[in-house]
């Protein structure tokens, strides 16, 4: 069993079967005391078995443990759909046997079933779990954890007339400018970025484009992608305009120029006056 101490409610454990009992498994949860892991999902497991859980808390606010996987853990952020509304609040699809709670009081706007909203997974008070939309309170909006072009993970939470607003790594705020960008973003969504600039007020510029080398890659895998989707053939050359080729590609024209050259030493592509096509 993984170290009492570290157990928490709302993530995954590898935990040992104790023993059989009318309704499951008892799990060995330390701390937590022993956890039900009902019939429906116990399958061969024998005691002495290890199984790789997620512990949440049932309807009466007992532990619980599934072999589901959530969508988010416990201190991750993600978009999630409302299923229900209630007189408590909204209850959110995580992926468990019992819905995510988004009380009122952390909801930052009107919901309704159907629709999506973004939050991290925490506890209230009394340790059970439910969701919180007031990111702010989690968030740090400095930090000095990274370096000038570490690959982070980024969630879209907020568009502004400079860019978008970026959860990173579940802990921060950080800034992606609009030019920054290759295709629209969606409220939500999940994005591989890189730490562009270390400000000096120690807030996070963010690039979705990849630094040095990786990003003369990157951009080449997305060059054959679009040339192998338009048939072998592109519209686009050395000489064509800048506008257009950010338009396609979300780069500068010397970056393209660098990648159809580096292509073309590879005997990829071919490169004519006015397009390229595949070798």
């Amino acid at each position: 069993m993984t170290a009492s101490s570290s157990l928490t409610l709302g993530r995954r454990y590898s935990l040992e079967v104790i023993r059989a009992v009318r309704n499951g498994l008892l799990l060995d949860g330390g701390s937590l005391g022993d956890v039900l892991l009902p019939s429906r999902e116990a399958g061969d497991l024998q005691p002495g078995d290890s199984v790789l859980v997620t512990l949440y808390n049932d309807g009466q606010g007992s532990t619980m443990a599934s072999v589901k996987a959530p969508k988010v853990q416990r201190g991750e952020v993600a978009s999630l759909g409302v299923v229900s509304t209630s007189k408590l609040g909204a209850f959110l699809d995580w992926g468990m046997p019992k819905d995510l709670l988004l009380p009122f009081a952390e909801q930052t706007g009107p919901l309704r079933p159907g629709g999506r909203a973004l939050v991290i997974v925490t506890t209230d008070r009394e340790g059970r779990l439910l969701a919180s939309a007031k990111l702010d309170r989690f968030m740090k909006d400095t930090c000095n954890e990274f370096q000038q072009g570490d690959e982070v993970s980024l969630i879209a939470a907020r568009e502004t007339d400079l860019g978008w607003k970026m959860v990173v790594n579940n802990r921060y705020w950080g800034m992606i400018a609009r030019k920054e960008l290759r295709a629209p973003l969606k409220h939500g969504q999940r994005v591989t970025g890189y730490v562009q600039r270390l400000r000096e007020d120690g807030k996070l510029s963010l690039s979705l484009n990849a630094p040095g080398a990786a990003k003369s890659d990157a951009l080449s895998e997305q060059i054959l992608a679009a040339l192998e989707q338009a048939g072998g053939e592109l519209p686009l050359g050395d000489k064509s305009a800048p506008d257009a080729i950010f338009d396609a590609f979300r780069c500068s024209k010397n970056a393209f120029k660098q990648a159809i050259g580096g292509l073309y030493k590879a005997r990829k592509i071919v490169i004519e006056k006015d397009r390229i096509r595949l070798a």
